[in-house]
């Protein structure tokens, strides 16, 4: 069995016409393959849209069974739009090849966001029904999907951590949307139980995606 082509550069480097033969013709049979190449703006349309799709879905959902109103959606329409705002720039800042300059600006927007949810929120509007642990295990559980799309995407570039962050930041915007619907407890809550499930969400990403080996080494 041939060795690959990660093992053979894994290898202490010797300068002898064996070894570089060897890594050539290795390196030939790879580009032989004509792997089909996924643009990368493509891949990033796939993140955004698993979490933005799935997000539209779940508002619709709710709104036929009576679980939100028009009146609703209108008044969280500025919180929403930053959430929707903040995955497209991590999904984008995430599979772009020159995406370096936009991490921070993603990385800041989700903090933005995330600042928003809290003092965008009162105090306790109800009593709650259930366990203050449901948002976030629901949180969680709806992101499952955009956080499969998202370390699929991950896998046809190198591993770098912030890139898989931002990935992962896109991913957990999908519950904070949902959370944003769904629930009406106070900041408090928010703070504690909505922005730990977009924590566990993006770290989630972040070591999923480095456990995994790379389709790519593509920067």
């Amino acid at each position: 069995m041939r060795p690959s082509i990660e093992l053979l550069l894994a290898e202490e480097f010797r300068a002898d016409g064996a070894v570089l033969e060897r890594t050539l013709s290795v390196a030939r049979e790879e580009l032989a393959r004509k792997r089909p190449v996924r643009r990368w703006r493509a891949q990033a349309a796939w993140l955004f849209v698993a979490s933005a799709g799935l997000t539209a879905a779940v508002a619709g959902v709710m709104l036929v069974l009576g679980q939100t109103s028009g009146g609703v959606l209108l008044g969280r329409a500025p919180i929403l739009a930053l959430l929707w705002t903040t995955s497209a720039v991590c999904a984008w800042g995430a599979l772009s090849p020159r995406g370096r300059k936009l991490e921070p600006w993603g990385v800041m927007l989700a903090m933005a966001s995330a600042a928003a949810l809290v003092f965008g929120r009162g105090s306790l509007a109800a009593a709650p029904s259930l366990p203050d642990w449901v948002c976030t295990a629901s949180h969680v559980g709806v992101g499952l999907v955009p956080l499969v799309v998202a370390v699929a995407v991950l896998r046809g570039a190198a591993f770098r951590p912030l890139r898989a962050l931002l990935a992962g930041l896109a991913v957990g915007s999908t519950g904070a949307f949902v959370g944003e619907l769904a629930c009406t407890q106070g900041w408090r809550h928010v703070l504690v139980y909505h922005l730990s499930a977009w924590a566990i969400a993006a770290v989630a990403t972040l070591v999923i995606s480095k456990s995994l080996k790379p389709r790519s080494f593509a920067p």
